[in-house]
């Protein structure tokens, strides 16, 4: 593991220790938590980009290049059209 040093206000530092303290983490993993939710998954070995191999987002409509959004494929599915 690779030791950071960040910057941030004494406000968020307040609110993410408190937060690391109700779950019963450290700040840093409370770092590591809140990066992981926001970048995409990637294999530590290989470094792929697993973010559309994730069932859930393609369930949920999200990461997969063949979801599409247009009204009226929605219909033609939905209805038969």
């Amino acid at each position: 593991m690779k030791a950071v040093t960040i910057t941030m206000p004494e406000e968020l530092d307040a609110q993410a220790a408190a937060e690391a303290r109700r779950l019963g983490i450290s700040k840093s993993e409370l770092i590591r938590r809140g990066l992981a939710a926001v970048l995409p998954a990637v294999e530590p070995e290989s470094g792929n980009d697993l973010s559309g191999n994730n069932l859930w987002y393609e369930l949920a409509g999200f990461g997969s290049p063949d979801v599409s959004i247009e009204p009226s494929e929605i219909d033609d599915i939905v209805y038969g059209h």
